[in-house]
């Protein structure tokens, strides 16, 4: 009878070990559950100085800051056109070749969104403009 109770706790911990897991693992896959790759014909150096200036024309008020992998955060902070506050954080790649390749990965919204508060279609936009890309996947 011990043994039946014994493998019965065992059986629920370990239930309990991989429901946790798939949890964080759903956590984790939220992060990257946004992304996009655009093309252009821009060499990476002018990819870089069109991200570091900001106009009014751009779409999105935002923070670009170099991360010791590579990459970049992309950080929106407004939308200009309404002027609504914004906590957006991409995870932005620029890899440069015969075609300069951008590659975005959502990693959070403000209060724990999974999901970017504004669409596709204006991040889209925003990278169109800003580096005369096409959207790839």
């Amino acid at each position: 009878m011990q043994i039946l109770i014994a493998l019965l706790v065992v059986a629920a911990v370990v239930v309990f070990t991989y429901l946790i897991v798939q949890k964080q693992d759903q956590r984790r896959r939220v992060g990257g559950a946004i992304c996009a790759e655009y093309r252009t014909d821009l060499p990476f150096d002018l990819c870089m100085d069109a991200m570091r200036c900001q106009t009014d024309d751009d779409i999105f008020v935002y923070d670009f800051t170099r991360q010791t992998d590579g990459s970049f955060l992309l950080h929106f902070t407004m939308h200009r056109a309404t002027s609504q506050p914004m906590d957006t954080l991409y995870q932005m790649r620029i890899d440069g070749g015969s075609r300069t390749v951008i590659s975005l990965n959502f990693i959070r919204e403000a209060f724990g969104n999974p999901e970017p508060v504004f669409g596709v279609e204006l991040l889209d936009a925003f990278i169109c403009r800003k580096l005369s890309a096409e959207r790839t996947a």
